[in-house]
């Protein structure tokens, strides 16, 4: 279950008057099962989704959960090979994680409300958390503004994770834009690519002019049936966002990729061999694009695994856009 499911699940169970504790990973050490950002959230009926260190803890602070519930107090739990609890209920990657709690109840509704809409907007928002009382402020890039001064917080820059601000200690979250996936081209490689972008529930967009692919063949995806460069021009392209071209046509990878070198796309990858890439760099090249635009074209596109079928195919692509969105580097 993703994060915007699990802020959704937060959301109906506040509507039915339920309370509830949510878990997040504030800190990590070494080999940590969980990133910083991760969550669980617990309600008073036991119920239970997300996870902070993949089932290495869940069950201790899950108890613990219950009873932040109860008491309507922030706590916070470490967990590593040094410490007791953490041998008893598993934890033995020999990392080291930290682990804050919060009580969430209806009166809490419009702000668990806000972060869904943040998934909705597909807007990037800042949840500013103080340790000590659990008191939180939202930020973005055009509300508190005063606060984001005194903090002296550039939400473009910081990540998740602890900070000192004003001399007090605060849990930064970061809500993220919804990774978005473009696709140039409704070729037999298009079919698995989308279906696991929608396992990943990433946002996806299929552009191809051509009257003749048949719709109905891909599911949870915006199609727009016109050229490349219009159809691009149309949509929000921002460092969330990867393009693919798939077409192995110049007359429709070509404008495509012109039009994505401008954006802030953090992954462009085009299919093709080897030597269909050369012809492609020397024909942009024509265009006026020089090196260091044409460095960030991922071609031939994907982790080289050896894929042969559509599906392996696939699977190289969503391996290389993944590797790109974590580490910086495909």
């Amino acid at each position: 279950m993703n994060e915007k499911e699990i802020y959704s699940k937060i959301l109906d169970w506040l509507k039915d008057k339920k309370d509830v504790a949510i878990a997040s990973v504030i800190e990590t050490w070494g080999s940590s099962p969980r990133p910083v950002g991760s969550i669980m959230a617990i309600n008073n009926n036991n119920e239970i989704v997300g996870s902070v260190s993949g089932g290495c803890v869940e069950s201790f602070v899950f108890s613990k959960a219950l009873e932040v519930i109860k008491s309507n107090k922030v706590e916070t739990l470490e967990f590593g090979v040094t410490n007791t609890k953490a041998w008893e209920v598993g934890l033995t990657c020999g990392g080291k994680i930290k682990v804050f709690l919060e009580k969430i109840s209806y009166s809490d509704l419009n702000y668990i409300k806000r972060i869904n809409s943040s998934f909705t907007k597909n807007e990037n928002i800042l949840v500013a958390t103080r340790l000590k009382d659990g008191k939180r402020k939202i930020l973005n890039d055009t509300e508190n503004l005063s606060l984001k001064n005194s903090f002296n917080i550039n939400t473009e820059k910081v990540k998740s994770g602890l900070e000192i601000l004003s001399n007090e200690i605060w849990y930064l979250k970061i809500f993220e834009n919804n990774i978005k996936v473009i696709i140039i081209g409704a070729v037999h490689i298009a079919e698995p690519l989308i279906k696991f972008l929608n396992n990943l529930a990433y946002e996806v967009f299929l552009i191809d002019p051509r009257s003749s692919f048949n719709e109905k063949r891909y599911s949870n995806v915006k199609i727009l049936k016109e050229w490349p460069d219009e159809a691009l021009k149309k949509i929000k392209i921002d460092k969330s966002t990867a393009i693919v071209t798939l077409t192995h046509d110049p007359k429709l990878d070509d404008p495509a990729l012109l039009y994505s070198l401008k954006t802030k796309a953090f992954y462009i990858g085009c299919l093709g061999s080897s030597k269909t890439h050369k012809s492609r760099i020397l024909r942009l090249k024509k265009k006026d694009i020089n090196q260091i635009k044409l460095s960030r074209l991922n071609g031939p596109v994907g982790i080289d695994i050896g894929a042969k079928t559509p599906t392996e195919i696939a699977v190289s692509i969503i391996s290389q856009i993944i590797k790109k969105k974590n580490t910086g580097n495909a």
